[in-house]
């Protein structure tokens, strides 16, 4: 074995593979093991007159404490993972945004579009939910664009329609009432705007075609060309259309 100021090797101890560091150094007196918690490195000091041929014999007389103090270690870093804050993003208008909470004083409960992140203001000392303040502003969001592309698409064919609901539905992303009200899912402003264009021309379509037979996809086809591949998108993607934990 070499005997440079810094090795790496490795022992099985019980079919476990722990590898090691050796260091020598000039001030140790005595042979000295030790598991660093932060960073779960077993590193063995080494005076430097030490044989290190005896080293292997020494770490199998110590494997129960060494084991012990790796599995304190490895425990000590999943708790501290765990306690960490995980950065959470969302989907919106297709584009992926990280999600922030900042407390500002004199403030009232708002949401800023910034560059990459979607910031949850709240005031400080009130007991607020992050997480409705953003649904609340992405169903007005919703609600103000989806009017919006309506009016876009439905203005050459001047379908007659009642009233236009959004809604948080589970299984479905439209529908369009016997009664010729329009329902959409307020997670389509996620989506990018071709995705919800698509979903806002099947439902003027069913306007007139209240199934899906080839005349109602032809319909479609006539209202969005080219709208298949944008529901492909939704049925690959709609899964990610959600709010985070």
């Amino acid at each position: 074995m070499s005997f440079s100021r810094e090795m790496k090797d490795s022992i099985n101890l019980d079919g476990c593979i722990v590898p090691y560091t050796i260091r020598r150094s000039s001030r140790a007196r005595r042979l000295l093991l030790q598991v660093r918690l932060d960073s779960c490195v077993f590193e063995v000091v080494a005076p430097e007159a030490f044989n290190l041929v005896d080293l292997k014999d020494i770490l199998m007389e110590k494997k129960v404490w060494i084991l012990k103090k790796l599995e304190a270690a490895d425990r000590l870093a999943a708790e501290r993972q765990a306690n960490q804050p995980q950065e959470r993003s969302i989907f919106y208008r297709g584009r992926q945004y990280l999600v922030e909470t900042r407390v500002e004083p004199g403030s009232t409960s708002a949401i800023e579009v910034e560059e990459d992140r979607l910031v949850v203001v709240v005031p400080p000392g009130v007991d607020v939910d992050p997480s409705a303040i953003l649904e609340r502003w992405l169903r007005q969001m919703a609600r103000l664009l989806i009017n919006q592309r309506i009016r876009v698409m439905n203005e050459k064919l001047k379908l007659p329609f009642k009233r236009v609901f959004i809604k948080g539905q589970r299984t479905r992303w439209g529908s369009c009432s016997q009664q010729k009200n329009l329902n959409f899912n307020w997670r389509l402003v996620m989506a990018p705007l071709p995705v919800l264009d698509y979903i806002v021309a099947h439902e003027l379509a069913h306007l007139v075609e209240m199934n899906h037979s080839k005349k109602f996809w032809a319909l479609v086809e006539q209202i969005y060309p080219g709208y298949s591949e944008h529901r492909a998108w939704l049925k690959k993607n709609g899964r990610l259309l959600t709010l985070p934990d």
